[in-house]
C-alpha cells in the first residue's frame, strides 16, 4: 500500500480553512475520485464531486453547505517518492479520466 497525503480547502460562509489528510491506495495505483470522497467521510464529510477537473467536492444535506477543494496532493512509494501538485495536478486527473 501506499501514502496519499492530499492537502484541501474547507469552505463554507465565504471562510476558508485548510487541512490535510491521508489514504492508502494499492501500490502501483493512483488515487481516484471514491478514495478521495472515502477519506473524506472518515473525517465526518458528506461530499460527492462537483468539478472533476479541479477536484472540488460539495456537501451532501446538512444545514449549511460546504465545498471541499483539493489543492495538493503527494503519493509515497515504499521505494522512491511520487510527489504531484499544483501544476502537475491537471496531469494526475488526466491520467485518471483516462481509466
Amino acid at each position: 500500500m501506499r501514502e496519499c497525503l492530499f492537502y484541501f480547502k474547507f469552505i463554507q460562509d465565504g471562510q476558508t480553512k485548510e487541512y490535510r489528510t491521508v489514504a492508502m491506495v494499492p501500490d502501483g495505483k493512483t488515487p481516484d475520485i471514491s478514495d478521495f470522497i472515502h477519506s473524506f467521510k472518515q473525517l465526518g464529510y458528506t461530499v460527492e464531486l462537483e468539478n472533476e477537473r479541479e477536484l472540488i467536492f460539495h456537501s451532501l444535506g446538512g444545514d449549511k453547505p460546504y465545498k471541499l477543494d483539493i489543492t495538493k496532493i503527494e503519493l509515497k512509494g515504499q521505494e522512491h517518492e511520487d510527489v504531484a501538485h499544483d501544476g502537475e495536478l491537471r496531469a494526475i486527473l488526466n491520467h485518471l479520466i483516462k481509466h
